[in-house]
């Protein structure tokens, strides 16, 4: 019975910390590109360009893609569907353009988990080259919440971005 009280006051206590953690979180992560932003900006200006470089695309070569729209302009979309839990399914529309600047989007996830975020790949001159940062905005659900007292969000978040940015450097640069 004690044990039973034990795994009661835990799941009590996760809950109370969930309902005080917000739901909203953000991540960002820049890298410096040794080329000009006029190259950068070929790499990043439209889905199919992002697509090049994304830390998920290569997760399953079997993924269904399609792209519709006029790509590189407000509207244009790119849906994806793949079997593997860590890829899932969803779709990423472009929101805004500023050209050679920043390309918004919205991603819609469906699969494994629902959910919205706002992403922004923006681009500026350096010294010595370009910088370009990644930035993405979402919420998770409660009590979801509580693995962003873990970094369990950041953690994922900066490996992908990492990866992703290395290859848009490399495609950069090459």
């Amino acid at each position: 019975m004690i044990i039973l009280y034990i795994i009661a006051a835990v799941i009590v206590l996760v809950l109370i910390i969930a309902a005080f953690t917000g739901t909203a979180w953000s991540y960002e992560k820049s890298i410096v590109i040794q080329a000009p932003v006029s190259t950068v900006w070929t790499h990043v200006n439209s889905l199919a360009a992002l697509n090049e470089w994304s830390p998920w695309a290569g997760k399953d070569p079997a993924m269904k893609k399609e792209f519709s729209g006029t790509d590189g302009t407000p509207g244009a979309s790119f849906a994806w569907d793949s079997q593997q839990k860590n890829v899932g399914a969803g779709s990423q529309t472009i929101v805004k353009v500023v050209n050679e600047s920043a390309l918004d989007t919205r991603i819609d996830f469906l699969r494994p988990f629902k959910g919205v975020a706002d992403a922004t790949v923006a681009i500026a001159p350096e010294t010595g080259g370009t910088r370009a940062t990644w930035k993405i905005k979402s919420s998770t659900p409660y009590p979801m919440n509580i693995i962003k007292v873990f970094g369990v969000i950041e953690k994922n978040m900066d490996r992908d971005f990492n990866a992703g940015l290395t290859k848009l450097k490399a495609l950069s640069e090459g």
